[in-house]
């Protein structure tokens, strides 16, 4: 089955079930819960849906430090020890979580690289200049410093496994390493390497995530989206399912200019699959997605899995 994401539709519901209902309605019977989900929705939702994955951290942080947000409000990769074992401690509440709910997997942003030219910069640097000349040598610039500057992150980032893996090991809870937005976040396609030749277990896997990769595309951080999937696929875990519009991610498939067939030809019937639409695609453009992904290579993906639509 395909399952969505609660982040779709988390910010418009003060109680569960009505989120849960509204979920239905759209023709899902499965989620991911997002970031944003309170501890006290999580058992009800339960209750009325599959849950297939758990997007770490959840249940919510009440506490945002300054400088940082929902997704990424501590660092597995800080120099700051104390962040990094706050870090492990709010990995592991994920964890548990997902073992409640009979989750199989969680899905994690790994953490960056502490840049003075930031991903941020580079992609506005990219807008602005659709990818020209003085772009391509800002690029080789950001690429340099990160080089340079990763080792320590990328170690800290092993330690953090070292610990987790186990963890994830004894509750039967996948982790699905995220390829990020931000192309100084952790990790890059050469970053995977490292990790995964370190880490020989079913436990830590790829995380695909379709409208980062195609932006990372886009950036010229890979040569073509699919290098994720082509050097990885082995490893991989689930697949965040959302469409690009030019440089705008998280629309609903269909809607862009994303071949999802291409995508298609690497998942298995043990890959775990979530559409992460956020708010700004309509309930038709999510509902049509369903019919779209079935005849784009994911119709054994989706048969006895997604229900028909009933607007509410």
């Amino acid at each position: 089955m395909i399952a969505l994401s609660t982040a779709y539709n988390i910010l418009k519901h003060k109680d569960p079930v009505s989120l849960a209902e509204e979920i239905e309605s759209l023709g899902f019977s499965a989620v991911e819960l997002n970031v944003e989900v309170p501890e006290s929705f999580i058992s009800e939702i339960a209750k009325r849906l599959k849950i297939v994955s758990v997007h770490n951290y959840c249940p919510r942080i009440d506490f945002i430090p300054e400088g940082r947000t929902i997704y990424s409000p501590y660092n597995m990769t800080s120099t700051d020890e104390n962040e990094r074992t706050t870090a492990v401690k709010l990995t592991k509440k994920t964890i548990d979580i997902a073992n409640s709910v009979g989750a199989k997997a969680i899905v994690i942003h790994a953490g960056e690289v502490d840049m003075e030219i930031t991903g941020r910069t580079l992609a506005k640097k990219y807008n602005e200049t659709k990818g020209g000349d003085d772009y391509k040598n800002y690029l080789e610039t950001f690429l340099a410093e990160r080089k340079a500057k990763s080792k320590i992150f990328i170690e800290n980032l092993l330690k953090f496994f070292d610990e987790l893996i186990p963890y994830a090991e004894r509750k039967n809870v996948k982790i699905g390493v995220e390829n990020r937005f931000w192309a100084n976040e952790i990790p890059s396609l050469s970053d995977y390497k490292i990790i995964f030749q370190k880490f020989n277990s079913d436990a830590i896997g790829l995380w695909y995530d379709v409208g980062h990769s195609v932006i990372a595309e886009k950036q010229g951080l890979v040569k073509n989206h699919l290098d994720f999937l082509e050097n990885y696929s082995d490893r991989l875990v689930g697949v965040h399912l959302h469409d690009v519009i030019d440089v705008y991610d998280h629309k609903a498939p269909g809607t862009g200019e994303v071949n999802f067939t291409e995508i298609a030809k690497f998942l298995n019937e043990d890959t775990i699959l979530v559409n992460e639409t956020h708010l700004a695609s309509t309930k038709n453009d999510l509902i049509n997605s369903i019919d779209y992904l079935k005849n784009h290579g994911f119709h054994k993906f989706i048969v006895g899995g997604n229900k028909t639509a009933v607007l509410l």
